[in-house]
């Protein structure tokens, strides 16, 4: 089976909102990667009828997001056999930016799509609980434990994705977020007292307040051109999304040791697209999303220091906080976490069920990767 990979230009008419079933479109774009090409091709010359989905993100196919995730995604579900299921993969935010993309899944234009619980603190405001800070420094302990919390008799799918017709299959957790500046070295709490700082939004607005910064959110994507005209300070970053953006051409300090926070994406399908799936399909998706999740992990685990390294090289000075200088941000960011539950709380939402939930999905599997 041919994927069909739409490398840029004008996005194609809005397709059908139901998997169609037929040939699937034919011809891969180079932007896929040429790693992929030799698995790709063959896929080719499967006779068998199946559905085609439309997948959308907004990241360019050499992100790691892409990389790591959607391409063996990819591979695995459009892999002639029982269950195939054929991909229409449209990157770099040709449908629509990060924060739009997810309503054409909710409204039946495409089927697969990030949901960015930090883009999206609107609809998803419980699920930024991965970006409190101090919560876990290892991707694939995080990675593990928000897919705890997202499956079907999880807090988070049951209050915040099955109600908005959004299935999880597929999850990145990026950890140890640190505060990269251009022009001031942080080495103190007071050290951010005026600056404003990039935040990707939701609780990571809250953890930049808390040590007497502004923060400003925008994507990822907009933080090359934020900094280089000054209209940011610095970013709150974890280094491996440092160097896809090119971002130490622009920094000139970081520290090192922080762990301010995380940011998580999952990859979702929208309900009504995975009830038109067959059980093999469905199983077919749900086992190549597991595959996603742990790939995407254990590589960003090894982008970090490639990327420190990266940042390193092109001059930006780091700043390794002591013992002393931790306790120092702790103070102000420890009690974050219980703040952010009892406003939730407060409300009438289970803020304080999802933040233990995901502490003690967290203490279990760090407990399973240390043993």
């Amino acid at each position: 089976m041919d994927i069909d990979v739409h490398a840029g230009g004008s996005p194609p008419e809005q397709p059908d909102p139901r998997p169609r079933r037929g040939r699937i479109v034919r011809g891969l774009g180079a932007a896929l990667g040429v790693s992929a090409l030799g698995l790709l091709s063959a896929c080719a010359g499967s006779a068998e009828e199946s559905p085609t989905l439309k997948l959308a993100d907004s990241y360019a196919t050499t992100h790691m997001f892409a990389r790591y995730g959607v391409e063996g995604f990819i591979e695995d579900v459009t892999a002639p056999g029982e269950g195939e299921v054929g991909i229409e993969y449209y990157p770099a935010g040709q449908l629509g930016s990060a924060r739009d993309i997810v309503n054409l899944a909710q409204a039946g234009s495409l089927e697969i799509t990030p949901a960015a619980p930090a883009y999206l603190s609107d609809q998803l405001p419980l699920s930024s609980v991965t970006d409190l800070p101090g919560l876990a420094d290892d991707s694939c302990v995080a990675s593990a434990a928000y897919r705890d919390v997202l499956s079907e008799d999880g807090v988070l799918y049951q209050e915040e994705y099955e109600p908005r017709g959004l299935r999880p299959l597929w999850v990145a957790v990026i950890p140890g977020y640190e505060i990269m500046t251009v022009s001031r070295q942080v080495d103190d709490p007071s050290d951010m007292n005026g600056l404003t700082i990039r935040s990707s939004g939701g609780a990571m607005d809250s953890n930049i307040s808390s040590l007497g910064a502004a923060p400003v959110s925008m994507t990822a994507a907009d933080a090359y051109e934020a900094l280089s005209r000054n209209t940011v300070d610095g970013i709150s970053f974890p280094y491996a999304s440092v160097t896809p953006y090119k971002l130490e051409e622009v920094l000139g300090y970081s520290t090192k040791g922080l762990n301010l926070g995380s940011f998580a994406i999952p990859y979702v399908i929208a309900e009504d697209a995975w009830l038109e799936l067959s059980p093999q399909q469905q199983q077919r998706i749900t086992e190549a999303g597991e595959a996603a999740s742990l790939r995407l992990c254990e590589g960003i685990t090894e982008e970090n220091p490639a990327s420190e390294q990266a940042m390193r090289d092109a001059g930006v000075e780091f700043t390794e906080l002591t013992e002393e200088q931790q306790a120092a941000f702790a103070e102000h960011l420890e009690p974050l976490r219980r703040e952010w539950a009892a406003d939730f709380d407060a409300v009438g939402r289970p803020g304080s069920d999802v933040l233990a939930a995901y502490e003690a999905a967290v203490a279990e599997h760090t407990t399973s990767e240390e043993g």
